[in-house]
């Protein structure tokens, strides 16, 4: 008889594609392969997850920041039970224009993110890119691939095709993390449209795109991003897509969903030659595009030769239709089996085989947010007493939480425990990334030590990437402000912190005064003529730099450095030329 196994997977329901075709389309898919089973997507601030998380026979934690899940996910283990991890994207790095860009990327986030990757027994992901990664990682790690595919078996490949109209309709549709992409090949979609009146441009996705399609007015069409259901709307009225992916740390790691997207509607994609598609391209034996003059061509040649459009098209669809629709497919099904208990571990549910979607009352914090909230701020003597022991205990119930660390740490040390100073050295070896702990020892540590203590934190601040260096900025050059106010001794230190900071004004001008203080009117003299500069800088530019975003310019920055390298790979010529 078959043994009727529960999948909780803590998730969450914005209607996004990912959301769909990660953890919704495959789940319903998993209940019909496997009918005798319970199939349980539940939000991840629902209030009776952690009560789940305990008892399900497979856990699957998406994208999940969650530390209070780490000492559910030891008991599991020690039950028997195993517990995945799944990751869609390069959390690390994504782009600017990404609303997961900043709070979603800062060091504190990807060290979440990395303590449960650290806890599960394997790791899902969605392509090589992203496996390398989180490999390089984890290198002992279990690590899969699980494809996207489409949900539904596709009809015969006629049932799908429309052939061109009297216009030829070129299209691209995507989300806000596209938008560098798209906008990095607007000249070629511009050449071909002026060239071509025949030609109509179709875009979908965020409002700014419009006004830089530099496309002729009545041979662009835009509509704003939607849900799945506008989406997929939009590419039944394309003939040609066009996927444009720029070789960027994020992008290597993506899927190639869109392409399947595409083509699951009849639509010949124009893939690049990138990390994400090379399978899908070496198994349908099309060439990819291979820079911005290439792309015009292919344009122009499905514009010219509709029998090679449609031929091209039907060859992807049918591929598509074989291996990549999800009733084909059962390795999300093996390895799910592959990880469950020789039994259940408890028939104890409140819902029948299947799949199901829970919500139920949200968590308004978890354990540990409020034993945080609860300890924020302290004040006499009598409640620091309390603290200490209430987040000791928490502590050692959650030993790898690093904010109950840190709070139980700097509360210690104030209420003068005997073993703080032993125990944020053994914090600094545990949380190796995490620079609140060094800096917090350079609050606390005596002049003694500052200097060495400095010296350290340099050379680490130096190690990083400069956008999780960025992240430090204002804490680690506050405290040396501070520092160097106290201690002339740290002028050097200071130096070496502003040469990662160059803007950090208030450091700047404390050490322009300790070189004053010296007798180094020439060094102090080159720091003020900066500062002075700045501030003029900022008096004629005030009311501009209040309105622009630091992830608009940059983003800017890498549209056009695309372009210049798409132009320079054919000796700057375009295709007319």
């Amino acid at each position: 008889m078959a043994q009727a196994f529960t999948v909780l997977q803590l998730t969450h329901f914005k209607k996004i594609g990912d959301n769909y075709h990660r953890l919704i389309w495959p789940a319903r898919e998993l209940a019909r392969q496997a009918p005798h089973w319970r199939v349980i997507n539940m939000l991840a601030e629902a209030e009776a997850h952690y009560d789940w998380a305990e008892k399900a026979d497979l856990l699957v934690l998406s994208q999940s920041l969650d530390l209070d899940l780490l000492p559910v996910i030891e008991r599991r283990r020690a039950r028997g039970l195993k517990t995945l991890a799944e990751y869609a994207d390069n959390f690390y790095e994504p782009p600017l224009t990404s609303t997961a860009a900043g709070h979603m990327s800062t060091p504190l986030s990807c060290q979440r993110y990395e303590l449960v990757l650290e806890a599960c027994d394997a790791i899902i992901v969605t392509g090589p890119g992203l496996r390398a990664l989180i490999g390089a990682h984890f290198p002992d790690k279990e690590i899969h691939i699980l494809e996207n595919h489409y949900p539904e078996t596709l009809p015969e490949f006629e049932r799908r095709w429309r052939p061109p109209g009297e216009s030829f309709v070129v299209g691209w549709g995507g989300s806000a993390g596209h938008v560098a992409d798209v906008l990095a090949i607007m000249p070629v979609l511009g050449r071909v449209a002026a060239a071509r009146p025949g030609l109509r441009v179709h875009l979908m996705g965020e409002q700014g795109l419009a006004s830089h399609a530099r496309i002729p007015p009545a041979q662009l069409s835009f509509r704003p991003w939607g849900d799945i259901d506008a989406y997929f709307r939009f590419l039944d009225g394309l003939d040609l897509g066009v996927v444009p992916l720029m070789d960027t740390p994020f992008n290597r790691c993506r899927s190639d969903v869109k392409a399947i997207e595409m083509i699951s509607r009849g639509v010949l994609p124009l893939l690049p030659a990138r990390l994400p598609y090379e399978a899908l391209l070496q198994a349908s034996g099309l060439e990819p595009y291979r820079d911005a003059a290439d792309l015009e061509a292919r344009i122009l040649h499905y514009m010219d030769n509709p029998e090679a459009l449609r031929e091209d098209a039907r060859r992807l669809y049918d591929y598509v239709r074989a291996h990549r629709v999800a009733p084909l497919r059962r390795e999300r099904l093996e390895l799910y089996r592959r990880m469950m208990p020789a039994h259940p571990a408890t028939s104890d549910w409140p819902l029948p085989p299947g799949y199901h979607e829970v919500e139920g009352p949200r968590l308004q914090e978890t354990p540990s947010g409020g034993i945080l909230r609860r300890f924020a701020d302290i004040g006499d003597d009598g409640a620091l007493g309390e603290a200490v022991a209430c987040l000791r205990r928490a502590v050692e119930e959650n030993p790898a939480h690093p904010d109950l660390a840190l709070r139980y740490l700097t509360l210690a040390a104030r209420a003068g425990v005997p073993d703080w100073e032993a125990r944020l050295e053994m914090a600094q070896a545990r949380f190796p990334r995490d620079l609140r702990f060094p800096l917090l020892a350079l609050r606390l540590c005596g002049e003694g030590s500052r200097k060495t203590r400095w010296a350290g934190l340099l050379e680490r601040l130096a190690a990083l990437p400069p956008a999780q260096r960025a992240f430090w900025e204002k804490e680690a050059t506050t405290l040396m402000y501070h520092h160097l106010g106290r201690d002339p001794g740290l002028l050097e230190e200071a130096r070496g912190l502003l040469a990662l900071f160059p803007g950090s004004l208030p450091l700047m001008q404390r050490i322009a005064l300790g070189h004053e203080a010296r007798g180094e009117d020439g060094a102090a003299l080159a720091l003020f003529r900066e500062l002075a500069d700045a501030r003029n800088l900022y008096e004629r530019n005030r009311d501009y730099l209040s309105r622009v975003s630091a992830p608009w310019l940059n983003t800017w920055v890498e549209i056009l450095e695309e372009r210049l390298k798409q132009t320079s790979s054919r000796g700057g010529k375009t295709l007319e030329e």
